[in-house]
């Protein structure tokens, strides 16, 4: 046996707790590697910006570019909803996408501490591997240790990414379903917004308004599965996508990289895309009032039907 399949833990694992306060898990110190990485590269993306672009600054420009065409197509010709959609659906997108990436890179989930206490008690079923190579005791270079056989798994991963983190996951989950209540109470004020939710003057209607009603709490309930929605889909296809990787670098290693990371950078580009898309739609919802839905609609409408004269 070269290795054993790796240890497979829902929770981040704690790395570092200085002076036993403040615990330090492999997913946090990622999240602030990630950070360090974003502003570099936007440091050196922008420090020498020059009217005509080139090289790096042309690639973070075009990323920008197409940021801005985004919120543009979903936003149209309101010019003040885009600037302040813009900055928190760059922010998650750009963040995201980098967080995801980080599940590709060689370390991650395979770099760490050994696990003393458990190396311990694999002792009675130790063998050589390959005749050389000890399987119970870590074959070391230094502070770095290659480990085989039965202790192959008892590891510590000090890099985990972000993103399989549901603490992250649902901090921005509640940030994009918080911003979109801010901009609703901002652009349509609070007795229009709150009107969506709670409907009570459509029971002057009569028995159909009640319909109203209810439709509108369900709007609540709405807006907190939003967030477990939000969530869950990014964490579960990011952490799926580490599982896949470990289980196939453990049944086909070397092949399953070649097969298995590009499709992993498909999804976290798809994941990153998906977030950061649905924040920007539903702001877009949460800032329209029913009046202007319906406008819209009947423009639409009239559209079809002078369409369809023309055509006759």
């Amino acid at each position: 046996m070269l290795w054993k399949f790796p240890e497979v833990s829902l929770a981040p694992e704690v790395i570092w707790n200085p002076g036993g306060i403040f615990p330090i898990t492999n997913t946090l110190l990622c999240t602030w590697i990630t950070i360090l990485a974003l502003v570099a590269f936007f440091y050196f993306g922008t420090r020498n910006a020059s009217l005509i672009p080139s090289g790096f600054q042309n690639f973070v420009e075009w990323i920008v570019e197409f940021l801005v065409n985004l919120v543009n197509g979903v936003v149209g010709s309101r010019k003040d909803k885009a600037a302040r959609f813009f900055p928190w659906v760059a922010s998650f997108f750009i963040f995201i996408l980098c967080a995801n990436l980080m599940d590709v890179l060689p370390g991650i989930d395979t770099i760490g501490s050994l696990k003393g206490e458990e190396i311990a008690h694999v002792g009675g079923n130790c063998a050589p591997v390959l005749g050389f190579l000890p399987s119970c005791q870590p074959l070391s270079l230094g502070p770095i240790h290659f480990l085989f056989g039965n202790i192959s798994n008892l590891i510590t991963p000090w890099f985990r990414p972000p993103t399989t983190d549901l603490n992250l996951t649902v901090a921005m989950a509640l940030l994009s379903v918080g911003a979109t209540q801010f901009f609703g109470f901002y652009h349509l004020g609070a007795k229009e917004h709150l009107s969506k939710y709670f409907n009570f003057r459509a029971l002057r209607k009569g028995p159909m308004g009640l319909i109203d009603v209810v439709v509108g709490l369900l709007e609540i309930i709405s807006e907190a599965a939003r967030i477990i929605s939000f969530s869950f889909r990014l964490f579960g296809n990011i952490f799926a996508g580490s599982l896949v990787l470990a289980a196939f670098a453990f049944i086909l290693p070397f092949v399953a990289a070649i097969i298995f990371i590009p499709f992993e950078i498909f999804v976290a580009v798809m994941q990153a895309l998906i977030f950061a898309l649905l924040t920007l739609v539903f702001m877009e919802i949460g800032t329209t009032s029913h009046e202007a839905h319906e406008e819209h609609l009947v423009e639409e409408e009239q559209k079809v039907l002078q369409g369809e004269k023309a055509a006759a």
